[in-house]
């Protein structure tokens, strides 16, 4: 083992700090040990097989660096010891006094654990003891301390610690400075119901005492042969957990990431308590430095204090900020878990300069907001930025926001942001498929709110601006195609005009036709019924052949004389007009004679007649099939039908059709206008910077404007993140982009026309 010392006595002054800081805490240290599996298995190997982690200790204490005097008794691994135990060490020996203890070692003769009671040993370049103090003794990793207590440091885990834990009182001689006879004395209470617990590393050295309780005791007037302004003569610490290394093994690690160069580094001072820094930020908890403190230290502002160049500080717990801003109020808010790590950086114009970085989550309670500004956090907000020595800051809060506005409340993800100068926000704004920029700025009497356009402002404004004119071109084309309707309808009224003069002449062709298919009905059913009477020998009674025919087509000469009632009416109404549709749907769908029908014969002998005993009765089948209209005599009574409600109305339909055509723009003029309107558009989109709004924080009232051409002008009130909304107020600015003037020009101008042509 090779330990190296130094005198440290200025690094002791920190003992001094702890009399200006407090850090509660809420119930003392456990006791060391139970069970030994849990709490020590490596240096239990009988008692725990396999559950010891081999770690690799550095600079291990031997066999060889312990002297065991007293009655020593001999075990396993190791030897009890009932009297004291040396540390040897390059430069001195640390003394285990009064000492009842059990000392293993491991097979490579490295020590694996210590237990029992002694003394304490005082690193004497820190402090030392008034009385000599017992206690009890553990011997750990600094692994094992790490993951099953909690002392509020991180210990390395390579390294092995000797803890104590003392029931009673302690009194301290601490040195203050590079004089060895220099010292302050300090008094340590342990807690009530608890006890103070001392890590030492003597191997560092190393020290640190974890304490609980409620307060920090005050002072007496005793002497002291310190220096220094703010010496006090008799301290008293009850509640303030604090230490020393001197090889700078207290690491530092932010529980929250700290912005800047300080991640986390190696200290060599440690004290729990509350902090200022710079008079801006006041911090309680575990407060982490890794330089040497003087007697020149300013007791009352240890953060004041000159800095060393790579100065390095850092605290985690709660942090409390207090800003002047310049513009603004003073303005300040709580942080409940957050980290400050502190850095002194070389300046060429102001030499060393400290700055601490901070990051944390804002205490949920608002309370603190001020709410006369229109906006407010809406969710978790992080604090973040830095504090310097100089008095200079910049601290941001970031998270969702909630700006509040006439026309309805507007979420907001951003940040705003303290300077001196200045408490300003940046955030953006989600309004459908838009990403607004949103900025402002916050003085005492007012706010000042401004909208910034998304990328894709342009998308679709032209449309938007364009719109009725866009509705004028669809009603200009949708007249133009009712006209054309009406015009053929009106053809058709005419063709079906000449239609209805030609119907007679179709009625009279259809009745031939009929006619045409009775004689050869009659026809074909005599011959059947002669080859029938032939081939039987037999003469005709009678039959019921013209009968049955004229039952056939009278459906079609009805219909005939239906269509010819019809076409005959003079009077031309609605009831003559549905009339007449039907009889010619109704002649239409009889354009052909397609039956087969039965014949009766009642025949008898040829030499004895017809009497009743000679007369017999036979049927045959007899087939007519002759067409009545012609494909396209069927063609026109169908479209006929189709067009007989435009009667008489068609004409007026036209005339109609053609007056509203008359009074609207032309298509060719509506485009035009849309063209010129579109490259105006363009102008505009261009022209606008943005919007925004004041707010008077004594008034409560809004006033709202628009940026055009980076010129501020007063608008009435609107949605600010609105596109459509803010393109609306905007137009009138620019006099070509009015489409509704100039639409309603182009329809007052279709009028006048309409008017000189008549």
């Amino acid at each position: 083992m090779k330990t190296k010392l130094k005198p440290l006595n200025r690094i002791c002054l920190l003992f001094l700090v702890a009399l200006t800081v407090s850090c509660g805490k809420e119930s003392g240290i456990e006791p060391i040990a139970n069970d030994p599996c849990e709490e020590n298995p490596c240096g239990n190997p009988n008692q725990c097989p396999d559950q010891c982690t081999s770690i690799d200790t550095g600079d291990a204490i031997t066999d060889d660096d312990l002297n065991p005097e007293g009655t020593v008794t001999e075990t396993e691994n190791g030897y009890l010891v009932d009297g004291s135990l040396s540390l040897n060490t390059e430069e001195e020996t640390i003394v285990f006094a009064k000492a009842d203890l059990d000392v293993q070692f491991n097979d490579d003769g490295t020590l694996k654990s210590i237990s029992g009671t002694s003394e304490i040993p005082a690193p004497t370049n820190y402090f030392e003891f008034e009385t000599p103090v017992q206690a009890d003794i553990g011997f750990f990793t600094g692994k094992f301390l790490n993951e099953n207590r909690d002392f509020e440091i991180k210990l390395v885990d390579e390294r092995s610690y000797f803890v104590f834990a003392v029931s009673a009182g302690l009194e301290l001689k601490l040195g203050v400075n590079n004089d060895p006879d220099a010292h302050k004395p300090l008094s340590i209470e342990a807690p009530v119901g608890g006890h103070i617990t001392f890590i030492a590393d003597y191997t560092d050295p190393m020290f640190f005492f974890s304490l609980g309780g409620d307060a920090l005791g005050g002072n007496d007037n005793n002497s002291d042969n310190s220096n220094g302004d703010n010496s006090s003569s008799h301290n008293k610490l009850s509640s303030v957990s604090f230490g020393g290394s001197f090889g700078s093994n207290f690491m530092y690690e932010p529980t929250n990431p700290v912005q800047g160069n300080v991640v986390s580094f190696q200290a060599n001072q440690v004290t729990g308590g509350t902090v200022s820094f710079f008079k801006l930020l006041e911090a309680s908890g575990m407060y982490f430095q890794n330089r040497g403190f003087s007697a020149d230290l300013d007791f009352n502002e240890p953060m004041e204090s000159d800095f060393g160049a790579n100065y390095r500080a850092g605290i985690n717990g709660k942090l409390d900020l207090s800003m002047e801003i310049t513009s603004f109020i003073s303005f300040g808010f709580p942080i409940g878990s957050g980290s400050a790590a502190v850095v002194a950086e070389a300046s060429t114009n102001d030499g060393v300069t400290a700055k601490a970085f901070i990051n944390g989550l804002v205490d949920p309670d608002l309370s603190w907001w001020p709410e006369f500004i229109p906006l407010m956090p809406d969710g978790d907000i992080n604090a973040y930025g830095f504090v310097e020595q100089t008095g200079n800051f910049d601290i941001g809060l970031s998270g969702s926001f909630k700006i509040e506005m006439p026309t309805g409340n507007q979420g907001m993800e951003g940040s705003v942001r303290a300077t001196p100068d200045a408490f300003t926000m940046q955030g953006e704004v989600y309004s459908g498929d838009d990403v607004w920029g949103a900025s402002a700025v916050y003085t005492t009497n007012e706010t000042k709110c401004i909208a910034t356009k998304p990328d894709n402002f342009s998308d679709g404004i032209s449309e938007t601006v364009t719109s009725q004119i866009d509705a004028a071109i669809e009603a200009t084309q949708n007249a133009i195609q009712e006209l054309e309707d009406a015009e053929t309808q009106y053809d058709l009224e005419l063709s079906l005009r000449g239609l209805r003069a030609a119907l007679p002449g179709i009625i009279d062709q259809a009745n031939a036709a009929i006619d045409d298919a009775v004689d050869a009905g009659i026809t074909t059913g005599r011959n059947t019924i002669n080859s029938y009477l032939s081939d039987y020998n037999r003469i005709l009674c009678s039959d019921n052949l013209s009968g049955q025919i004229d039952a056939i087509v009278r459906g079609h000469r009805n219909a005939l004389t239906r269509l010819r009632n019809a076409v005959n009416e003079s009077n031309d109404n609605a009831t003559t007009r549905t009339e007449l549709e039907a009889a010619l749907r109704d002649l239409a769908g009889l354009d052909r004679i397609n039956r087969t029908f039965s014949v009766t014969i009642i025949h008898g002998h040829p030499t004895f007649g017809c009497g009743d005993l000679w007369t017999m009765t036979a049927s045959r089948s007899v087939t007519i099939n002759e067409t009545v209209l012609t494909s396209s005599q069927k063609a026109q009574l169908l479209e006929a039908a189709d067009n007989v409600k435009y009667i008489e109305e068609a004409d007026g339909i036209r005339i109609e059709a053609q007056d509203i055509v008359d009074q609207l723009p032309t298509v060719e003029e509506l485009e035009g206008l849309k063209d010129n309107v579109e490259a105006c558009v363009q102008e505009l989109t261009n022209g606008i910077g943005g919007a925004g709004f004041t707010y008077n924080h004594d008034t409560k009232e809004f006033a709202h404007f628009i940026i055009i051409n980076g010129e501020e002008k007063e608008v009435g009130s609107f949605n600010i993140f609105d596109k459509n909304e803010l393109i609306e107020v905007s137009r009138p600015e620019i006099g070509d982009c009015n489409a509704n003037g100039a639409l309603n020009k182009l329809m007052e101008d279709a009028k006048a026309r309409t008017k000189q042509n008549q």
